[in-house]
Formats: structure tokens, sequence, C-alpha cells
């Protein structure tokens, strides 16, 4: 359970969250040294500040083809919350402060 709701269910309803808000965020493809990347950037919902957040290109692809946030392993707690709500870890900062 995850906030009191079965967690299959709240995981499909993040992910439906997630991929609306990801795809309305600009992004950059780079391919360097740190292999193939994306970064996505927009504003945060709470701060209005923007937030960039990069993404290795295996795991995007894998996140899209599961629509399962969990993919991202690469990413911390916070900027996985970014690409699911639009809120950046400074916006949480502001809610909690």
């Amino acid at each position: 359970m995850i906030f009191g709701v079965d967690e299959n269910l709240f995981l499909a309803y993040a992910s439906s969250v997630m991929t609306k808000y990801i795809d309305r965020l600009n992004y950059t493809e780079t391919y360097g040294d740190d292999g193939h990347t994306y970064t996505f950037t927009g504003p945060c919902v709470v701060t209005g500040e923007d937030y960039s957040v990069t993404v290795k290109g295996s795991e995007l692809f894998k996140m899209r083809q599961t629509n399962n946030i969990r993919a991202l392993k690469s990413l911390d707690s916070g900027d996985r919350e970014f690409l699911i709500s639009g809120t950046s870890p400074k916006g949480w900062d502001k809610i909690f402060s």
C-alpha cells in the first residue's frame, strides 16, 4: 500500500501523470562520453523556476516501454518526482518549510 492505495494502482496512476508532464517538457538529446542522454527542462509548478533532469537514453526507452518510473534507476527521488508531478526539490522544500 502507498498512501493507503494499492501499490499497482498507485504506480499506474503515477506513471500516467508522469508521462503527461514529461511530455510537456522541452528536452535536448546528447551523445557523448556519458552515452546517449536526454535532458528535460521545464518550470517547477511550485516555484516557477526552470529545473532540469538528465536521463540515460536506455532508461528512458525502458520507461516508455514499461510505463514505469522505476526504470529511471540512475535518478534520485527528487528528479523522478519532478518528472512525475513537475515539483522540483526546491519546490518540495518550499511546500514543507
